[in-house]
């Protein structure tokens, strides 16, 4: 196995996810909220996530086209899927703090606010990871076939 391809590989899958977890966080945090503002969000949450869908299936794609073959196209998608999702997810945590109402929160209960800071962390990221290995092998699936 090829540990430096495979890194290579999922470098910039994982730079396309970055940008779009910020972009999907800021937007999240400027009109969020309620009415349309809310139901835009939503909108915007569901295409961020179609769109990471189909760079963690590039990202399988281009590694069998690097021949790392399967195996190496669900470690691409899964590296891909977990960097990106911890590095939003630290910068949800620091959008989180300045954000005056999720802050008016923290302050009213700030072990609550640590505790699902934590659980969300937990589950984000491993759903990411299970999800980039998994689309990952479908993306080098339909590399091996392409």
């Amino acid at each position: 196995m090829e540990f430096k391809k495979i890194i290579s590989t999922a470098l910039i899958p994982v730079v396309i996810l970055v940008v779009l977890g910020v972009i999907n966080i800021v937007i999240s945090t400027l009109i969020g909220g309620t009415g349309v503002g809310s139901l835009f969000s939503i909108l915007v949450n569901l295409g961020v996530f179609a769109i990471s869908c189909l760079v963690l299936l590039y990202a399988g794609y281009k590694a069998t086209k690097k021949n790392l073959g399967l195996l190496g196209a669900a470690l691409t998608g899964a590296i891909a899927g977990f960097v990106s999702s911890l590095i939003n997810a630290i910068i949800g945590i620091v959008i989180m703090f300045v954000n005056p109402p999720v802050l008016a929160t923290g302050v009213a209960n700030p072990t609550l606010m640590v505790v699902a800071s934590i659980i969300v962390i937990v589950i984000g990221v491993g759903f990411w990871l299970v999800a980039g290995a998994v689309l990952g092998v479908i993306g080098g699936f339909i590399g091996t076939k392409i």
